[in-house]
């Protein structure tokens, strides 16, 4: 099969498609042929090695220090189900799914192995791949953070600072079905677009600097990395919270300690999703709280490109690729 390898790390220029054996699947597994994926800021990240403050020594134990441990990167997938373990009950061949492949990555190939019982689910009739591929990054790392960590209610309030990435889109949208009032943080070039997902209000960063404002929230999302605690606590009402969905790992060791002596709350983490997860996003799709926001599409071909897109940091939403079909 034909797969988009990175053979160092670094530039976009060191994902080469090649040919590599296609994947075999264990019982508890099934095989996906690949329709669509993404490249998130995360890919890029672990591409470039630009990760934040911190987290270098761990990134380089569990994706390598040289030469990549995982040379196949991607986790969103949106395809259909070629093969299925002897033990896996839910799907059958044929099904087209959704969903994340877990840090064994491989997404970006045409073929992929993931296990039946993890974060994987039914396409709803008549979704596009392309569609599809949206949800599981930005969806699932918005959901942990709202529901799980937060536990975001009806009436409150958040400002979510980096609110046009594919993490802040879903945020936006999500937490309008929580029933919050939404604040969105970006450059005034997308605040239609945030306006139109659902956001109340919206501040431009280069010109409001956010830790000065009279405004307070209940919540704080960083989805940018560069509203840390340290700045962010005078905006924060009595039990708010801060939610790190990017930061160093000083911001993250010192968020339990911050957490228990103050009045507020610094969370952080890795959300690790389930079938659950996944529905409790296809729900609020349904009720019209979740329309995918794609940025650019590109083929597997044009991968590097897409990586390169995301290296910018201006992507307004999700960095698709698609695969024939």
């Amino acid at each position: 099969m034909k797969a988009a390898v990175l053979t160092r790390f670094g530039a976009p220029e060191n994902i080469e498609i090649r040919d590599v054996p296609r994947p075999k699947h264990k019982p508890h597994q099934v095989l996906i042929r690949v329709r669509a994926t993404s490249v998130s800021s995360g890919d890029a990240r672990i591409r470039g090695k630009n990760v934040p403050q911190g987290y270098g020594p761990m990134v380089n134990l569990v994706f390598g220090f040289n030469k990549p441990r995982i040379p196949i990167l991607g986790m969103s997938i949106a395809g259909e189900v070629v093969e299925v373990g002897n033990k896996v009950t839910r799907f059958e061949i044929g099904d087209r799914v959704f969903g994340v492949t877990g840090f064994g990555m491989g997404a970006h190939a045409e073929m992929v192995v993931v296990k039946a019982n993890s974060g994987l689910a039914k396409m709803p009739d008549g979704m596009p791949y392309a569609q599809a591929a949206t949800i599981p990054f930005g969806g699932t790392t918005s959901r942990f953070f709202l529901v799980d960590k937060a536990q975001l209610k009806r009436g409150e309030r958040i400002m979510i600072n980096g609110a046009s990435g594919a993490v802040g889109v879903a945020m936006i949208q999500l937490a309008k079905y929580l029933g919050a009032h939404v604040t969105g943080v970006s450059s005034s070039t997308n605040h239609d677009l945030l306006r139109d997902l659902g956001a109340d209000e919206v501040i431009d960063y280069r010109s409001t600097y956010i830790a000065k404002i009279a405004e307070t929230y209940d919540v704080i999302a960083d989805c940018v990395g560069t509203a840390p605690y340290s700045r962010m606590r005078q905006r924060l009402k009595p039990g708010g919270r801060l939610l790190m969905v990017v930061g160093t790992l000083a911001q993250a060791l010192a968020a339990p300690f911050q957490s228990m002596r103050g009045p507020h709350k610094a969370m952080g983490g890795t959300s690790n999703s389930t079938q659950e997860d996944l529905q409790w996003l296809l729900d609020a799709q349904a009720a019209g709280y979740l329309k995918p926001v794609i940025d650019s599409t590109f083929t597997l071909s044009e991968i590097a490109q897409a990586h390169a897109r995301a290296d910018t940091g201006r992507k307004v939403g999700a960095v698709v690729v698609t695969l024939p079909g």
